[in-house]
Formats: C-alpha cells, sequence, structure tokens
C-alpha cells in the first residue's frame, strides 16, 4: 500500500500542481485582460478628454472674439459720438461768432455784395431775395446793390444771416447764405482736424 499511498500522492501533487499554474494562467490572463481594458478605458478617456478640451478652447476663443468685438465696436461708437460732439461744439462756436458778425457794418457790406452777385447770375425780372427777418431792415439797401427790380422776403431757412436768391422763370437758386457756408465747412473740418476714426 504504500506505493499506492505514493501514487496518490503523486497525483494528487500532479493535480494541484495543474491547478496551481492554471490558476496562475487565468491570474495572468485576468491581469492582462484587466490591464488591456484599463489602457483602452485611459485611451478613450484621454481622447474624451482631449475632444472636450478642444470643443471648450474653441468656445472660449469664440467668447473671446465676440467679446472683443464687441468692445470694439462700443469703443468706437464711443469715439464716433465724442468726435461728432467735438465737431458739434466747433461748429456751434463758429456760428456764434457768425452770429456776433451780422451785427457789424461789414456784414450789412457782404449781404450787398450777396445781392450784386445774385443779380449777375439771375438775370430774369422774377427775382425773390430771401433774408432773415432781422435783415429786413437792409432791404432798401439790398434792393439798391440788386440793380434792378426784385422782391426782398423774409424767410425762416436761414439761422445765421446771408440771402437766397430764386428766380422761379429760371429755375435757379442760389444760396449765399452764412448757413450754407459753415456748413460746407464740415467736409474740410473733418478732412483735416485730425479728429479722424480709424479701424
Amino acid at each position: 500500500m504504500p506505493g499506492t499511498v505514493s501514487k496518490t500522492d503523486n497525483f494528487l501533487k500532479a493535480i494541484e500542481k495543474y491547478a496551481e499554474e492554471q490558476r496562475s494562467k487565468i491570474q495572468s490572463e485576468a491581469e492582462d485582460f484587466r490591464e488591456r481594458e484599463l489602457n483602452k478605458a485611459e485611451e478613450e478617456g484621454l481622447r474624451e478628454a482631449y475632444v472636450l478640451i478642444q470643443k471648450k478652447m474653441t468656445d472660449i476663443r469664440t467668447q473671446i472674439a465676440a467679446d472683443l468685438s464687441r468692445a470694439e465696436t462700443a469703443s468706437r461708437r464711443k469715439t464716433f459720438v465724442r468726435r461728432k460732439q467735438i465737431e458739434d461744439e466747433v461748429f456751434e462756436k463758429a456760428a456764434k461768432k457768425l452770429e456776433a458778425y451780422t451785427k457789424t457794418d461789414k456784414y450789412a457790406k457782404s449781404l450787398e455784395k450777396s445781392a450784386k452777385d445774385i443779380s449777375k447770375v439771375l438775370g430774369a425780372d422774377d427775382v425773390v431775395l430771401k433774408v432773415r427777418k432781422s435783415d429786413l431792415a437792409k432791404k432798401n439797401k439790398i434792393v439798391l446793390a440788386f440793380g434792378r427790380k426784385c422782391e426782398v422776403e423774409e424767410t425762416n431757412d436761414i439761422r445765421i444771416g446771408g440771402m437766397i436768391g430764386v428766380s422761379k422763370k429760371l429755375g435757379i437758386l442760389i444760396d449765399e447764405t452764412l448757413d450754407s457756408k459753415l456748413e460746407a465747412q464740415r467736409e474740410w473740418f473733418c478732412d483735416n482736424s485730425g479728429l479722424k476714426v480709424t479701424e
């Protein structure tokens, strides 16, 4: 029987050895499988994180560009408004100086000169010279300077001074007002004042 026990022991030892080898093999395969799955999950997680990061970066860039554009537009608008305020202030001061000029003798002479100049262009007999209400007091000198028959009428279209000559027969209007001359200076002022709004 001792031979049987030894055979049984050997058989049991062989089974245990085989079981141990199988267990080690299964553990190794399980560990390999687990590591592969972890690596796969990690790679997938990294890919998803990369995609998410790229999307977030794109969103941030888009937001920054939109914010910059809004800020630039607001700044440009503010600059335009300020430029217009400065322009209006300058022209309002110029208008006041011209209004003071209309109270001088030089202004009365300039009205007479305007009447002569209009007379040279408007040769019809239906000429109407339009002036401010306050200039109606100079009517006789204006008609005399015109040199022939004309009407002198009040108009509310002139704020500062000067005159407008009209001939319906000729279909011509000549604007010799200080208002239009001042307004004509706006373009020159914009071009030469240095108050530019640039991109």
